[in-house]
């Protein structure tokens, strides 16, 4: 039987599964991660046509590249099924091209939307040559059909609707001009593949599933791609099979949340009172709640108070615009006073209300923007994102930034918070992206919106914990610098690892390759190892890797190691170390004193001389990993545990030292974590991290300019209490 690995590779979070917005998660206002459908979807059909599957959401899981080319090996797949998006675009291709490498013969199929039909000039900026087949229509009715066409009949493959195959070494596209009808034939995600549980609700943090309603949208807005890919035609599944799925994923899954996928899901009143019919005259009524969007016009008060009686809490509107030159310019076919009424009618039928707005469009002015943002106050929605305009490839919009001179590069690589234009033809990006981050604040931060927010809570601890957390997610990506910033401003940055062979080592690595293009050398005793893990990188990042040999207790050799490094690294981080056996330890003191040489002195020994090239250079960041057994010595593991006091104690005297120097030194405290070095001793899986983890943690402490970071941030608190407890009660611990 042949296999088909399905994923979303790791990486940054965005929506994969929904073709025409691909939204990035992270720098949302209040947006979760929903989930993985498609995947889903494709799982289901592919096990309807006989083939095996392995189904994992890598990037939502907060997975390591390691992790999938753990994967890949152990389930040795004949194919796999990618899920893309027009901003993650490189970066999935380098990981397609080393999982292609470890397998000649992959049969690869990438889906997303920027295949649907794409000009040459599209292609032309993408590596395809590990690519078998393109998806560009509705992947979930292709890929079965796909699969079994390339494995047992290839001539077959012509005649699959929505995809590009090559033929005499050209892409070429087959039939996109048409789409399937007939939603109910679908079977159902399979959600028994699915960890469900990771794609939550917002507020409550209960799972929430994605049902896929409807197909299509006869509008046609000039930013949104869902006309092009999925047809003006409204395609509508039956009430009867809607609640059948709803009905799988409440009684086998143990859902009750859910999101209603539709653009349009108000857009025919009969069929959304059909819809909400179904679910009250069901076993279901009164025990599921859901989301739906909604366009404002075509809308009734009466199908809005219909939806809430079914189960809806929360409708979102695609305002998009306070201006009526900007509505009418769009196509949007509303005007403001529709967007009010509809909001009105809402909040009547005690509906909260999510509103979407865009700006950034080519013509606009300081007086559009001023315009919407009165509209967003008007409104007073209890959600709001605000989007910058994206011209994505396929759209009227592309077309107009291209004839404004507004697109100089590629569309590819960017998103809502990451645009490519260099803004409109009267405002920079800079002052589209002040004004958004200014809105977004002062909409957020009036008293009446929180007071507001907590009632809406109404005292639920669960509830006011995730507020508190999107409100940090507010701040951070509104106050703080961009998340994507590079460690190092100008270039990629050289970083120089020291006990590179170790777990956490190896994954900062790689998140430093992937996320800052950095030029790696990593150094430790086993070049093995290190060779190996230099082959990874270099075939899934394309970013250079040297690797050396360092041993911590070779103090004499250290200034020869350090001068032989060219160029001098920008970063320098310590992650060697030895972990004895307490016990061990105590009966052999040769033992003891390597277990505080390795820890400390070696440290010390080499950081003494990279503190002295930096602060004669007036620039560089130090690492140094330690660890909160230093924050007070137990008897399980004092002899690491004054190593690392020691280690601590040492950083935080060189950052005072280096503080004027324009040198910072970085302090790092990692927990538990599931490494080689602490195998041996099992730790609870809700305090231990994964390496993956740590590593983002280093890197964002890198970037914030942090002194002190504890990994995973709980442990922070976890040691000021162990701190704090009375000697007296203290020695009666076990700890």
């Amino acid at each position: 039987m042949k296999k088909i690995m399905l994923f979303y590779p790791p990486g940054r979070f965005y929506q994969r599964g929904e073709d025409r917005s691909q939204g990035n998660v992270e720098q949302s206002t209040a947006t979760s991660m929903r989930a993985p459908n498609d995947l889903g979807y494709a799982a289901a059909t592919l096990k309807k046509e006989g083939f095996a599957v392995f189904l994992r959401d890598y990037q939502t899981e907060r997975a390591a590249p390691a992790d999938l080319f753990a994967d890949f090996d152990r389930e040795a797949p004949d194919g796999i099924f990618v899920s893309i998006t027009n901003s993650t675009i490189f970066d999935d291709l380098r990981l397609v091209r080393e999982l292609a490498a470890r397998k000649p013969g992959l049969c690869v199929m990438l889906k997303g939307a920027i295949f649907f039909a794409p000009d040459a000039a599209l292609l032309d900026q993408l590596d395809l040559a590990d690519v078998t087949y393109l998806i560009g229509l509705e992947s979930d009715f292709i890929v079965g059909k796909l699969a079994a066409a390339h494995f047992g009949d290839p001539a077959a493959v012509p005649a699959i609707r929505g995809i590009l195959y090559r033929k005499d070494g050209v892409w070429t596209p087959t039939d996109f001009a048409s789409w399937e009808t007939d939603l109910d034939s679908l079977p159902f995600p399979d959600r028994s593949l699915i960890k469900n549980a990771l794609y939550a609700r917002p507020d409550t943090g209960e799972p929430q599933a994605t049902i896929a309603t409807s197909r299509g949208c006869p509008s046609a807005c000039i930013f949104c791609m869902t006309p092009k890919i999925s047809g003006k035609k409204l395609r509508l599944r039956s009430p009867e099979n809607i609640l059948a799925e709803l009905s799988e994923c409440y009684f086998t899954h143990g859902i009750r949340d859910f999101f209603f996928k539709s653009d349009t899901f108000t857009f025919d009143a009969d069929w959304t009172a059909a819809v909400c019919r179904a679910i009250l005259d069901s076993p279901l009524a009164g025990k599921i709640r859901w989301v739906a969007n909604s366009k404002v016009k075509p809308l009734t008060r009466e199908t809005l108070f219909l939806m809430k009686k079914a189960g809806c809490w929360l409708v979102a509107f695609g305002y998009e615009s306070g201006s009526p030159e900007t509505l009418a310019r769009i196509h949007k076919h509303t005007t403001v006073e529709d967007n009010l009424q509809a909001t009105k009618w809402a909040k009547e039928a005690g509906l909260l209300t999510f509103g979407f707005f865009l700006v950034g469009l080519p013509w606009e002015g300081r007086e559009h923007l001023e315009a919407t943002r009165k509209h967003i106050f008007a409104l007073d929605n209890d959600f709001l994102e605000l989007h910058i305009a994206i011209p994505y490839y396929g759209t009227r919009l592309n077309e107009i930034a291209r004839e404004e001179g507004l697109l100089p590069g590629t569309v590819l690589g960017k998103d809502y918070f990451n645009a490519p234009t260099v803004g409109t033809t009267k405002l920079s990006m800079a002052e589209i992206e002040a004004f958004r981050k200014k809105t977004l604040l002062d909409f957020h931060l009036r008293p009446s919106y929180i007071g507001r927010k907590l009632l809406q809570a109404g005292g639920n601890p669960k509830i006011l914990a995730n507020y508190a957390r999107f409100g940090l997610r507010l701040l951070k990506n509104t106050l703080l610098p961009p998340k994507k910033r590079r460690v190092a401003a100008d270039a990629p940055p050289h970083v120089l690892i020291l006990g590179a062979a170790s777990d956490i080592a190896l994954a900062l690595a790689r998140e430093l390759a992937h996320q800052d293009a950095a030029r790696l050398t990593l150094a430790s005793r086993d070049l093995a190892r290190l060779e190996e893990a230099a082959t990874d990188i270099r075939a899934a990042f394309a970013t250079p890797v040297t690797v050396r040999a360092f041993d911590a207790l070779d103090f004499a050799g250290h200034q020869a190691f350090y001068d032989a490094l060219d160029p001098a690294p920008d970063i320098v981080v310590t992650a060697f170390g030895l972990y004895p056996d307490q016990q061990a330890g105590q009966r052999d003191f040769a033992l003891a004193k390597a277990t505080l040489d390795v820890n400390l002195t070696g440290a010390v020994s080499i950081l003494e001389i990279v503190a002295r090239d930096m602060e004669a250079r007036g620039h560089g960041t130090i690492v140094g990993i330690s660890s909160p057994a230093g924050d007070r010595g137990r008897k399980s593991n004092y002899l690491y545990g004054a190593a690392k006091a020691g280690l601590t104690a040492y950083l935080s005297g060189l950052r005072h030292r280096l503080a004027q120097s324009g040198v910072r030194v970085v302090t790092v405290l990692p927990g538990w974590a599931k490494t080689r070095m602490t195998a041996a001793a099992p730790t609870p899986q809700f305090l231990t991290a994964t390496p993956a983890r740590v590593a983002a943690d280093i890197r964002n402490a890198i970037l914030r300019g942090k002194a002190v970071v504890y990994t995973p941030w709980f442990w922070r608190p976890i040691m000021c209490l162990v701190r704090a407890l009375p000697e007296k009660l203290f020695t009666k611990t076990n700890l």
